[in-house]
């Protein structure tokens, strides 16, 4: 005879979307197995008042409903939240309920992952973007599946890398990872960009023919190349390197050479302040 499963509850009709993982629930089985099997990166954010009016009209269980409503508001309460939660059900064994609460109260589940980020940030931030990439790609291939807030920023981060690197089409793939994970505006038009720097004028335009959905977006990035460009016109930048190409026409080579040297050594102060540690 197979094992009897008895339920807690019934199914709800109407589920709910567990964002942390982007699942739905429908039962209170399924939603202890999430939060044990989502352990590492449980927040505050799980301590939903729609999640407990669910709880209460979608699985018609009061009881637990009322029991939840008094953890809410409470900065500490998170490991008591999913506790209740587990304890109601009995889904999970003993250990295992013990192990997701260490867990959960600890509130370093993510912190390894996170250092390691960090450590990642700090190394493309000192100039060697390669390690940095090799640091972050591990981190993916590390981190637990579920997890989609840090990976989309994992992403978007490797994006950039590429992108200071002029690697425009691989940044453009990472861009792209990072917004189907978030759906973050400001990503997408990264995206954009990175396409928009990976081709040429008539691939780019082919491109958003046939990608209608980027209309809009690729109005705004053209809006800000155009006042990128202004900018620049303006700037002394500009200015140096329009004396640069007049002593090269003239063949005034020591004034050339003068200038050269003064901005390619502007360019590396600059540079080395901009990798210079934060105080």
């Amino acid at each position: 005879m197979s094992r009897v499963i008895v339920a807690t509850g019934k199914l709800a009709k109407r589920p709910y979307r567990m964002a942390k993982i982007e699942r739905n629930i429908y039962s209170i089985e399924e939603l202890s197995y999430s939060l044990v099997q989502s352990a590492q990166f449980l927040d505050t954010g799980i301590m939903d008042p729609e999640l407990v009016r669910w709880i209460d009209t979608e699985l018609g269980l009061p009881k637990l409903a009322d029991k939840l409503k008094g953890y809410l508001g409470k900065e500490r309460a998170l490991s008591e939240f999913v506790s209740c939660i587990l304890d109601y059900c009995g889904y999970v064994t003993e250990n295992r309920k013990l192990q997701t609460r260490q867990i959960v109260a600890s509130g370093q589940g993510m912190e390894p992952y996170e250092r390691r980020c960090r450590h990642a940030a700090a190394t493309a931030s000192a100039g060697h973007s390669y390690a940095a990439i090799a640091e972050y790609e591990e981190i993916l291939k590390d981190l637990p599946e579920p997890e989609r807030e840090l990976r989309a920023d994992i992403e978007k981060n490797l994006g950039l890398i590429y992108a200071d690197l002029f690697r425009f089409r691989q940044a453009a793939d990472h861009f792209k990872e990072s917004f189907s994970i978030s759906g973050q505006a400001k990503t997408y038009l990264n995206y954009l960009a990175a396409v928009r720097m990976s081709l040429s004028d008539e691939e780019y335009l082919s491109f958003i023919t046939e990608h209608p959905e980027s209309y809009n977006a690729s109005l705004e990035l053209e809006k800000r190349i155009r006042q990128a460009n202004t900018l620049y016109d303006t700037s002394e930048e500009k200015e140096k390197i329009m004396r640069l190409r007049r002593y090269e026409s003239e063949g005034q080579e020591t004034n050339y050479e003068i200038l050269l040297h003064q901005t390619m050594q502007k360019m590396k102060d600059d540079y080395r302040l901009s990798k210079a540690p934060q105080i």
